[in-house]
């Protein structure tokens, strides 16, 4: 073959040997690929399931009466389907790999299904070759509809259609949706992590943060609030509000090991958003494993650790009733954070460092893959970051991304401090 037969498949050759600009028919569309035989399963009546050939083929659409169309794929389809007077169609760009958002489009892709089905309209759904994205959204809707969980919408799904198979990471994202109770719950913690690990990944590619991910950073608690949260985190030197306790990003203690300085572990965490099976039906809320360590833990700078106020646990409080009958208090509302944002309400979580969520006074994250963070008002160091990397807690435990107080440079406060500007 010769060059300019090579490159007659993607531009004019003209006889005069001068090539021109490659015209809007040369890009790359959908009908330059080819999705094999048309392949569609109808689910429940009027719901069906296939693949690109099948949602791109207008005889095949007739012969079914489908009018809606439901494309999860990277590529929309050809301009005589979008265009169709007669078809509705939605496009959600997603490629089929783990670390995919898709359960962000599921209430809405749930909605365009439930809305055509009840005008009448019958509805077929497709990614590629109709395994994995789009079998996907089926199983996310079946079990919305029918209050199900993954494996049982699973099974219903593959019933019809037998070579459906959603990857791990969408598998993942599936029972976490069921775990919300067939909805999105930006305060369930596992959610928060799931976010948060994405947005890790992306700042490795990008290294900053890039602006679709800026959701994982929270509002700062310490500026003027109407309802500001009665249990805070302090700077033990100027008393600045660093960290609400719905902050927190509990995990639970490993078995017991020596305890360790927080330090970034040396590798990138494997699975970022997919997580051990015996781990995702063990946990609810909680980013990793961990374990009490008999030895005085120490932070990255050598702070120790287990000076001050603990997040959990006993911790050194002067004398007097007063104290003490606070002290009760307080373990008694934390012990009830921790029982709500567990699975297993009986279970401690780590005490050792405070893993929180990223907040707005945090203002090196945003261009910064890691580094330390200071108090904005006093600029006294209070703990570290890393986007890109596990960090391990004393107890053992690997978070990633990671953004940790020490907590011996903050203290606990029930005291209401947060209804003023302390900026």
């Amino acid at each position: 073959m010769s060059m300019n037969e090579g490159i007659a498949v993607v531009t004019k050759v003209v006889s005069t040997g001068v090539r021109r600009a490659p015209e809007p028919a040369t890009v790359l569309t959908r009908e330059d690929l080819d999705a094999g035989p048309v392949s569609l399963d109808e689910i429940e009546p009027g719901l069906w399931l296939g693949n690109a050939s099948a949602a791109a083929d207008v005889g095949t659409l007739e012969r079914h009466t489908i009018r809606s169309i439901l494309s999860v794929d990277s590529v929309p389809l050809p301009v005589h389907i979008t265009d169709h007077p007669n078809l509705r169609v939605r496009h959600i760009q997603a490629a089929d790999v783990p670390r995919e958002d898709l359960i962000r489009h599921f209430e809405d892709s749930n909605r365009f299904i439930a809305d055509s089905l009840a005008e009448g309209r019958h509805v077929l759904v497709h990614c590629y070759f109709g395994v994995s994205r789009s079998a996907t959204i089926m199983i996310a809707y079946i079990m919305q509809k029918y209050r199900l969980g993954y494996e049982a919408a699973f099974q219903r799904v593959k019933a019809k259609r037998r070579f459906v198979m959603p990857n791990p990471g969408f598998v993942n994202q599936l029972k976490l949706y069921g775990r919300m109770a067939y909805r999105i719950d930006r305060t369930n913690e596992r959610y928060k992590l799931f976010r948060l690990r994405l947005a890790g990944d992306n700042v490795r590619k990008a290294k900053r943060l890039p602006t679709e991910c800026m959701d994982v950073v929270k509002p700062d608690p310490g500026v003027t609030q109407e309802s500001p949260e009665p249990y805070v985190y302090r700077c033990r030197k100027c008393r600045r509000v660093v960290a609400s306790r719905s902050n927190l990003l509990l995990h639970k203690p490993k078995s017991a090991t020596v305890a360790q300085s927080p330090a970034k572990v040396g590798r990138e965490p494997e699975a970022t958003l997919e997580e051990e099976e015996g781990e995702e039906e063990e946990q609810e809320g909680t980013g990793g494993d961990g374990a009490e360590s008999g030895s005085r833990p120490h932070g990255a700078d050598g702070e120790n650790v287990a000076d001050g106020t603990m997040a959990t646990g006993s911790s050194a409080v002067d004398g007097g009733g007063v104290h003490e009958l606070g002290e009760k208090v307080r373990r008694c509302s934390i012990s009830s954070e921790h029982s709500n944002r567990s699975s297993e309400k009986d279970t401690p979580m780590c005490n050792k460092i405070f893993f929180i969520e990223p907040l707005a006074w945090m203002t090196d994250i945003y261009r910064n893959t890691q580094g330390r963070l200071y108090c904005p008002k006093c600029t006294v160091k209070l703990g570290s970051f890393n986007w890109v990397m596990a960090t391990k807690c004393p107890c053992g435990a690997e978070i990633f991304p990671a953004f940790y107080l020490v907590p011996s440079k903050t203290e606990y406060s029930t005291v209401v401090q947060n209804v003023q500007v302390t900026v």
